[in-house]
């Protein structure tokens, strides 16, 4: 167990998330005594990066929490942490032991997405969530939002740390694999022959990809479309393709 002294020395952000694991490891093991749950508390409290506001909520959480020892209360001040650092996460999902998304439930193929100028990061975080569920192994990203942005962050619920990703100037990481678009003007999803190892490059929804990009792609798959709307969202559209690649 690490100590209250050791979590003092951590920087700010990392003693706040700490806190938070230690109490989702306490909602699940009951594993330590009231002191040390007050130590946590006192950290918490102790913090320039959370507000008052947030300060006399959590304080509010973790007295019911020793008065009770209800594990409800003690994941209610995890979830809690997670929203002020902008890295939300699902009661369904499956955690490590430091309460962060366990990488070890993850199948993957050799499925790669290359973001092509895709500047929103709610966008961008929306796409890792779905990279994240539907097996692709690595992110590229060329001239796109902030990956690293709370928006992001708070958007993919924990996947852009999940997710393996690089950011990239160039085109040579799709240069010797198979290279398909999700694009307006291909083969219709519902018959495209995905290929088993290749990368699959999303641009954004207003300009799409970019000409020197689709030059580097052997095929474009589109996505039918029913109703009077020219376009949807690219996160959509990853989603709905992902889920689909990884069940060919």
């Amino acid at each position: 167990m690490i100590t209250l002294k050791k979590i003092r020395t951590l920087k700010e952000r990392v003693q706040i998330r700490k806190c938070g694991s230690l109490m989702y490891e306490e909602a699940r093991f009951s594993a330590f005594d009231d002191e040390y749950i007050e130590g946590l508390k006192a950290i918490v409290n102790e913090s320039p990066l959370i507000t008052q506001n947030d300060k006399a909520e959590l304080s509010m959480l973790y007295d019911r929490y020793l008065s009770s020892r209800d594990s409800l209360y003690a994941k209610d001040i995890y979830y809690k942490i997670l929203s002020i650092l902008g890295e939300e996460m699902a009661d369904w999902d499956f955690v490590d032991d430091a309460g962060r998304l366990d990488s070890s439930k993850r199948v993957v193929k050799k499925h790669t997405l290359f973001l092509d100028r895709i500047r929103s990061p709610y966008n961008i975080g929306a796409v890792f969530r779905s990279a994240e569920s539907f097996q692709v192994d690595h992110i590229y990203l060329r001239a796109c939002g902030d990956v690293t942005s709370p928006r992001a962050i708070r958007t993919s619920r924990g996947a852009v740390n999940t997710v393996p990703c690089t950011i990239v100037d160039d085109l040579d990481v799709l240069k010797g694999r198979a290279v398909f678009a999700l694009e307006t003007g291909g083969e219709m999803l519902s018959s495209f022959s995905f290929p088993p190892d290749a990368v699959c490059v999303l641009g954004s929804e207003e300009d799409g990809v970019s000409p020197e990009v689709l030059e580097l792609c052997q095929s474009r798959v589109s996505i039918e479309q029913f109703g009077s709307k020219g376009s949807i969202n690219v996160s959509v559209a990853a989603g709905i393709l992902l889920y689909q690649w990884a069940l060919s």
